[in-house]
C-alpha cells in the first residue's frame, strides 16, 4: 500500500549572476565518464571550452526527446576547482543525467548549465557537494539518488537498469523512482545556487546540508525518503508528488555514518572512530539514521526585491533537525514566504510527516515581510517528538500588513522551553503562534541546554506532557504576537491542557490573542492572566476536534483582558469556581463580547463573568453565554458601564438556568458611591439589555436579574422568552433608575407558560429619583401566573415623568395569594422637590383571576407626588377577591394627585371577606378619587366587602356598574362615592348601576351611598326589574340604605327605575290597555253562574305586576314569592293632586311636613277560610296554607263571595 502527498515547488525566470572561478584548471576527462546506453546518442565531454568568459568542460551531445535532453554516465564528479557544464541546445528546457555506474558522484568543484534549462543529476549511490562546491544554474536544480526517473507514459530513464528500452517521445513531467534498497543520502557542504523564483530540490536516503542553498524567492525541498518511494516531478512552479510506502521498520539498512566515512573531503561532519558523527564546526553531535536530514548551514528563499514575495522551503523526513546556527528564510519584501519542517499545517496536507523534529536553541527561521505585507507560514511539526529552541518570525511589513503564523506542533510530545517567536505586526493585526501537542502542561521548564528535562536524544520523545513555559508565552504576547496552544488526542494521551499556579501578563501596547484549544479537557488553577497595557483576546476551547467531549475548569484565578474579547467553549461542562472575568475595555470604540459556550452544562460558583467600560472608552462588550444546564451559586454574569459608554447586552440560552443563593444577571449603567468621571461629569452610558432565552429558569434565594441606571443613561431592557419562570425566597429582578438618577428605566417583557413568584419575591421597573426619567413598561404573557407570601409585580416613579405600564396576558388563570400585589405608584416621600409622574397604567387579561389574603391590584400617587393613580384594567371570565384581597387606586400621605379609574369587564366577579374595588383619596391628599366601570354578568358583595370610590376632601369617583343579571351585597358590604371626611370638602360621586336584580338583606347593613360632609350628596341612578332589601333613608342606619346625603350641603338624588323590559333593548312603546282582562279571568264555571251583580259582564280582578300573584289564574301561587304590600291611597290622590296646584316651594314645604310611610316587603301570606288571600309582614309556616294553597275556589264559593254571603 502507498501514501500519496503533495509538495508544491515554484519556478524561476532568470540568473541573478554567476560564479566564476579566478583561475584556470587542466580538467581530467576521467572524472566524467559517459557511457554508451544512448546508443547513437552519447555524451560528450569537451575539455577547455570558454563558458561564461571562463574555461570549463563542456558536456554536449545526448538524447533530445521534446525539450528534455538526456546524458548519461557511468562515472560523474566534478574535482576541486574543476568548472563542468551542459550545453543548453535551443528548445531544451530540461537536462536530464544519469550515473549508471556504482560511485558517488562528488561535486567538488563548479557544477551548470550553459543555459537556462533545468539540471537533474540522478545518481543511486549517493551525490556529495563538498565545501568548494558551487553551482551555476539558471533554472531549477534536482539531485537524487533515485534509481529511475518515469514518466506517465510509463517509460523510464534508469541509472540502475539501463538497458531498458530506448527513450521514445517525452513531453510529460518526470519523476523519481526508488528502487528495493534504500536510497543513499546526498550531502551538501557547498553552496548550491539557482536563478531567481527557481527550485533546488535534493532527494535521498537521508540528506545532510551543512553548507548554504540558494533560491531567491523560489523554492528550496530537502527530503529524505524511503525505499520504493515515487518522486513526480512537475515543470518549476507546479506540484511535486511522493508516494510512499506504509511505514515499516527498515532492516539491513545500510549506515549514513558508513556512507560518510568513505568520503575525505570536507562535509561538514565528521565520523568519529566509534561511529558518532559530529558537525565539523561545532562538534554538535547530530543521530543519523536513514530517512535523516540534517541542517546546520543556511537554505535561503528570501526575496527582498521590491515587490516580491518570499520562496518556500520544505524538509521532509523520518527525522529532521536544523542544528548549531542553521537558518532558513523565506522573508519577502511584499510578504513572507512559507517553510514547512517535518509537515504541513498541523499534520494535514499529503506531505509525509516527520516522526521527530528539532530546532536548535541558536537557530533562525524567518518568514517575514519587509516592507508591506503579511507575515508567512512557518510549520515545525512530527508524529511523535517536536523539540523547537530557536528563533522563528513572521512578522508584518514594517509599513502595512499582518503577522503570520508559527507553528510548533507534534502529534505527541512537544517541548518548546526558551523559544523566541514573532509575529507581531508593526501596522497591522499580530500573527500567530500555535502548538499542537497530545496533553500540555503551562509551567515552567528548564531551558539551559535547550532540551526538556536534559534528555540528550533530541529524536526520542517522552511519555510526559508537553510542558510550554509561561515565561515564553508572555514574552510572545508582548511581543506582539499571538499564541495558540492545541492539543489532539491520537496515542495514548488524552489531549488536555493543564496549569495550577501561573500568571500571564500583557505588558506592552497593541493587541494580540492566547488560545489554549485542548482535544479533551482544559484546567486552570490559581492562575491570572492580565492585561495592563493593550489588549489580549483568550480563547478557551474544549474539543477542538470536534469529538464531543471536553470540559473546561477554572478555579481560584482572575482574567483581566483589557478590552479584549474572552471565549469560552465546551462540547462537556464548564466550571468557574472563586474565579473573575472581567473585561475591562480600554478601547474608544466597542468592545468584543465575552463569549461562553458549553454543550452540556456552565456552573458558576463564587465567581463573575464581567464586561465593563469606563471613562471616555468605548461600549462594553455584550456577553453571550449558551449552554444545556446554567447553574449560578454566589455569583453572577454581567455587563456595566462607569463612563460615557453604554454597557453590553447580556444573552443568555440553556435548557435550564437556576440562580441560587446571591446570584445574578445583570447590565447596568454606574452603580458606585460616585456616578461621575474623572473631570466631575455624571456618567451618560446607558445600561445594556438582558435577554433571556431557555426552557425552565428558577430564581431564588436573594438572586435576580437586572439592568439598572444611576447616572444620566437609561436602564436596559429584560426580556424572558421561557417555559417556566419560578421566583422565590427574596429574589426577582427589575430595570431601575435609582435614584440621582435621570435616565429612564427599562422595560420589562416576559413571554412563559408558567409564572410564580413566592415568598417576597418580586418583578420591577422603577424610577428612584426626582429628576429621573420614565419608569420602562412591564409586558408579561403566560398561561398560568401566581404570586405568592408577599410577592409583587411593580413599576414607580419618584420622578418627574411616569411609572411604567404593567400589561399581563394569562390565558389561563392570575392567582394572587399572602399579601402580594400588582401595583404602580407615583410617589416622592423624601425630597422637597414634588414628584410629578403618574403611576403607571395596570391592564391584565386572563382567563380567571383570583386574589386572595390581602392581595391584589394597586396604583398609587403618596407623598409629595403631583402625579396622579394609574388606570387599572381587567378583562377576564372570572374574578374572584377573598379575604381582604382587592383592587385599588388611590392618593394617600399628602398627596395633590387624582386615584386612578378601574375598569372590569367579566362574566362574573365575587368579593368575599372585606375585600374590595376602590379608588380612593386618603391621609390628608386632595385629589379626586377615581372613576370605577364595571361590566359583567354578575357582582356579588359578601361579608364587608365594597366597591368605593370615596375622598379625604376631595370629590368622590363615580360608579358605574353594568350588569347582565344580578347584583347582591350580603353582610355589611358597600358600594360608596362618599366624599370627604369631617371639616373637609368634597362632592360625593355618582353611582349608576344597571341590572336585573339588585339585592340586599335589610337587616345586613349593606348600603349604596354617594354622601358627602360639606360637599354635596352625589346622584345615585339604579335601574332594574326588581331592587330588594334596601331602605331609603334620608341619612345611613344600621339598615341596608341607599342614601345620597351631605351633612352639611345639598343633598343628591337617587333615582329609581323599575323596568318590566331589558332597558339594554332601548325604549318600547306599551299598548293603550295594559293588562289584557280576558287572559287574567278564570272562566271554569258554568254560563248560568252569575257571579257579578251586572248579568251581562263579571267581576273584574286586574294584576298591575307588583308581584305576589302569578301573571295568570291557571297558574298556582308560588309559595316563596316575594310580595310587597298594598298601599292604601285613601286621600294620597287628592293631595297629589293638590299638590301639583301649589308653588314648588309650598310644595316643598309640604311634602316636608308630610309623614313618611314605611313600606314593608311581604313575608308570607295566609289564605282565608273565604278564600281571600292576606299578605304578611312575618314569614309564615307550611302548616297554615297546607291545604289550600293550590285550591282555586269553586263556583260556589264565588258565587257565595259574589252575593256577600
Amino acid at each position: 500500500m502507498k501514501i500519496v502527498r503533495t509538495l508544491v515547488i515554484f519556478g524561476a525566470i532568470s540568473l541573478s549572476g554567476y560564479y566564476g572561478i579566478t583561475h584556470s584548471v587542466n580538467p581530467a576527462l576521467a572524472q566524467i565518464v559517459p557511457d554508451q546506453t544512448l546508443g547513437d546518442n552519447p555524451s560528450l565531454v569537451k575539455p577547455n571550452v570558454e563558458v561564461k568568459g571562463l574555461p570549463a568542460d563542456l558536456i554536449e551531445g545526448g538524447a533530445t526527446r521534446g525539450d528534455n535532453l538526456f546524458h548519461s554516465f557511468s562515472e560523474f564528479n566534478v574535482r576541486d576547482l574543476q568548472r563542468v557544464y551542459f550545453a543548453n541546445p535551443a528548445g531544451i528546457n530540461n537536462i536530464l543525467s544519469r550515473v549508471t555506474g556504482s560511485n558517488i558522484s562528488k561535486i567538488f568543484g563548479t557544477l551548470g548549465v550553459d543555459g537556462a534549462a533545468n539540471l537533474f543529476l540522478l545518481n543511486p549511490n549517493g551525490i556529495v557537494f563538498g565545501a568548494n562546491s558551487q553551482l551555476d544554474v539558471a533554472g531549477s536544480f534536482v539531485g537524487s539518488t533515485a534509481n529511475s526517473i518515469v514518466f506517465g507514459n510509463g517509460t523510464e530513464f534508469s541509472a540502475t537498469n539501463p538497458e531498458e528500452p530506448p527513450l521514445l517521445t517525452i513531453n510529460i513531467t518526470p519523476g523519481l523512482q526508488y528502487g528495493q534498497n534504500h536510497p543513499q543520502p546526498i550531502v551538501n557542504a557547498g553552496n548550491l545556487a539557482v536563478g531567481q523564483g527557481q527550485n533546488v530540490t535534493l532527494v535521498g536516503g537521508s540528506v545532510i546540508s551543512t553548507g548554504d542553498i540558494l533560491a531567491p524567492g523560489g523554492e528550496i525541498n530537502l527530503v529524505a525518503v524511503p525505499r520504493e518511494t515515487l518522486v513526480q516531478l512537475g515543470q518549476a512552479g507546479q506540484i511535486l508528488t511522493l508516494s510512499t510506502p506504509t511505514p515499516s521498520i527498515e532492516s539491513n539498512s545500510p549506515s549514513v555514518t558508513e556512507f560518510l566515512s568513505t568520503l575525505n573531503h570536507d562535509t561538514g561532519v565528521t565520523v568519529s572512530s566509534d561511529g558518532q558523527v559530529t558537525i565539523t564546526d561545532s562538534g554538535t553531535i547530530v543521530p543519523l539514521a536513514p530517512g535523516t536530514v540534517i541542517i546546520s548551514g543556511a537554505l535561503n528563499a528570501a526575496n527582498l526585491s521590491p515587490g516580491q514575495t518570499g520562496g518556500k522551503v520544505t524538509v521532509l523526513g523520518n527525522q529532521v533537525g536544523l542544528f548549531d546556527s542553521g537558518s532558513i528564510d523565506v522573508s519577502g519584501n511584499s510578504s513572507g514566504g512559507e517553510a514547512l519542517i517535518g509537515g504541513d499545517f498541523q499534520g494535514q496536507g499529503q506531505l509525509p510527516l516527520a516522526t521527530a523534529t528539532y530546532i536548535g536553541p541558536d537557530t533562525t527561521i524567518n518568514a517575514d515581510a519587509v516592507s508591506n505585507g503579511n507575515g508567512g507560514l512557518i510549520v515545525i511539526w512530527s508524529n511523535q517528538s517536536t523539540r523547537a529552541y530557536g528563533t522563528l518570525t513572521a512578522r508584518g511589513g514594517a509599513q502595512s500588513g499582518n503577522g503570520g503564523l508559527i507553528e510548533t506542533s507534534s502529534a505527541n510530545f512537544l517541548d518548546v522551553a526558551g523559544i523566541k517567536v514573532d509575529a507581531s505586526a508593526p501596522n497591522g493585526l499580530a500573527g500567530t503562534w500555535l502548538l499542537d501537542p497530545r496533553n500540555v502542561t503551562l509551567g515552567f521548564a528548564d531551558t539551559s541546554n535547550g532540551t526538556f528535562d536534559s534528555n540528550s536524544n533530541i529524536f526520542t520523545p517522552t511519555g510526559d506532557d508537553a510542558v510550554v513555559n509561561i515565561p515564553d508565552i508572555e514574552a510572545q504576547l508582548n511581543a506582539g504576537t499571538n499564541v495558540t496552544i492545541t492539543t489532539g488526542t491520537t496515542g495514548t494521551q488524552e489531549g488536555n491542557i493543564t496549569a495550577d499556579g501561573f500568571g500571564i501578563t500583557k505588558t506592552t501596547p497593541g493587541e494580540v490573542t492566547l488560545s489554549l484549544q485542548a482535544a479533551n479537557d482544559i484546567s486552570l488553577k490559581n492562575f491570572g492572566i492580565n492585561a495592563d497595557s493593550g489588549f489580549l483576546n483568550l480563547v478557551l476551547e474544549a474539543d477542538s476536534d470536534n469529538s464531543g467531549s471536553g470540559d473546561v475548569e477554572l478555579m481560584n484565578g482572575g482574567i483581566d483582558t483589557g478590552g479584549g474579547a474572552v471565549t469560552i467553549t465546551a462540547a462537556g461542562a464548564i466550571a468557574l469556581e472563586s474565579i473573575g472575568i472581567n473585561r475591562n475595555n480600554n478601547r474608544s470604540d466597542q468592545a468584543p463580547p465575552i463569549t461562553v459556550i458549553s454543550g452540556e452544562s456552565i456552573s458558576l460558583k463564587n465567581a463573575g463573568i464581567n464586561s465593563l467600560t469606563s471613562g471616555d472608552n468605548g461600549n462594553a462588550g455584550n456577553v453571550i453565554v449558551q449552554t444545556g444546564t446554567l447553574t449560578i451559586e454566589k455569583a453572577g454574569i454581567g455587563s456595566r458601564t462607569n463612563g460615557k459608554g453604554d454597557a453590553g447586552q447580556v444573552e443568555v440560552t440553556a435548557d435550564s438556568i437556576s440562580l441560587i443563593r446571591n446570584a445574578g444577571i445583570s447590565s447596568n449603567a454606574c452603580l458606585t458611591d460616585s456616578c461621575q468621571d474623572n473631570a466631575g461629569q455624571t456618567i451618560e452610558g446607558n445600561a445594556g439589555q438582558v435577554i433571556i432565552n431557555a426552557g425552565s429558569i428558577v430564581i431564588e434565594n436573594s438572586s435576580g436579574l437586572g439592568s439598572d441606571t444611576e447616572g444620566k443613561g437609561n436602564a436596559g431592557a429584560i426580556s424572558i422568552t421561557a417555559d417556566s419562570l419560578s421566583i422565590a425566597n427574596d429574589s426577582g429582578f427589575g430595570s431601575i433608575a435609582i435614584k440621582g438618577s435621570t435616565g429612564n428605566g427599562g422595560t420589562i417583557t416576559i413571554e412563559v407558560s408558567s409564572l410564580s413568584l413566592d415568598n417576597e419575591s418580586g418583578i420591577g421597573s422603577n424610577v428612584d429619583g426626582v429628576e429621573g426619567g420614565k419608569a420602562g413598561d412591564i409586558t408579561i404573557t403566560a398561561d398560568r401566573i401566581s404570586l405568592t407570601n408577599n410577592s409583587a409585580i411593580d413599576g414607580d416613579t419618584n420622578g418627574r415623568l411616569d411609572g411604567g405600564d404593567i400589561t399581563i396576558t394569562v390565558t389561563d388563570s392570575l392567582f394572587l395569594s399572602g399579601n402580594s400585589d400588582i401595583f404602580t405608584n407615583s410617589s416622592d416621600p423624601d425630597s422637597d422637590i414634588r414628584a410629578q409622574g403618574n403611576a403607571g397604567e395596570i391592564n391584565i387579561t386572563a382567563g380567571s383571576v383570583l386574589f386572595e389574603n390581602e392581595s391584589g391590584l394597586g396604583s398609587e400617587t403618596r407623598g409629595k407626588s403631583e402625579g396622579n393613580g394609574g388606570k387599572i384594567t381587567i378583562t377576564a371570565d372570572s374574578v374572584v377577591f377573598r379575604r381582604n384581597s382587592g383592587i385599588s387606586t388611590k392618593t394617600t400621605d399628602n398627596s395633590t394627585g387624582d386615584a386612578g379609574t378601574i375598569t372590569i369587564n367579566a362574566k362574573s366577579i365575587v368579593l368575599e371577606n372585606e375585600s374590595g374595588i376602590g379608588t380612593n383619596t386618603e391621609d390628608n391628599s386632595t385629589g379626586k378619587a377615581g372613576e370605577i366601570t364595571i361590566n359583567a354578568d354578575s357582582i356579588s358583595l359578601e361579608n364587608n366587602s365594597n366597591i368605593s370610590a370615596q375622598t379625604f376632601s376631595g370629590d368622590g369617583g363615580n360608579i358605574i356598574l353594568t350588569l347582565q343579571e344580578l347584583l347582591l351585597l350580603r353582610d355589611g358590604s358597600q358600594i360608596s362615592t362618599t366624599a370627604g371626611t369631617e371639616k373637609q370638602g368634597g362632592d360625593g360621586g355618582d353611582i349608576t348601576i344597571e341590572a336585573d336584580l339588585i339585592v340586599a338583606f335589610l337587616e345586613e347593613n349593606s348600603d349604596i351611598t354617594a354622601n358627602a360632609f360639606d360637599g354635596m350628596g352625589g346622584n345615585i341612578t339604579l335601574t332594574a326589574q326588581g331592587i330588594f332589601g334596601f331602605n331609603f333613608p334620608d341619612q345611613p342606619t344600621n339598615l341596608s340604605d341607599i342614601t345620597a346625603s351631605s351633612e352639611r350641603g345639598v343633598d343628591g338624588n337617587i333615582e329609581i327605575n323599575i323596568l318590566g323590559v331589558n332597558p339594554s333593548q332601548g325604549l318600547v312603546e306599551l299598548p293603550t290597555t295594559v293588562v289584557d282582562p280576558s287572559t287574567l279571568i278564570a272562566a271554569s264555571c258554568a254560563e248560568n253562574v252569575k257571579v257579578a251583580s251586572d248579568d251581562s259582564k263579571g267581576d273584574e280582578f286586574i294584576i298591575t305586576g307588583r308581584g305576589g300573584l302569578p301573571p295568570s289564574p291557571l297558574e298556582p301561587i308560588i309559595s316563596r314569592t316575594v310580595i310587597a304590600d298594598w298601599v292604601t291611597l285613601d286621600n294620597s290622590a287628592t293631595e297629589n293632586y293638590q299638590s301639583q296646584r301649589l308653588t314648588p316651594a309650598a310644595r316643598e314645604e309640604s311634602a316636608r311636613k308630610r309623614p313618611k310611610r314605611r313600606i314593608v316587603e311581604a313575608q308570607g301570606w295566609l289564605i282565608g277560610p273565604d278564600g281571600t288571600v292576606i299578605l304578611t309582614p312575618f314569614p309564615t309556616t307550611p302548616e297554615t296554607w297546607a291545604n289550600s294553597w293550590r285550591k282555586s275556589p269553586s263556583c260556589e264559593d264565588l258565587r257565595r263571595i259574589s252575593n256577600g254571603s
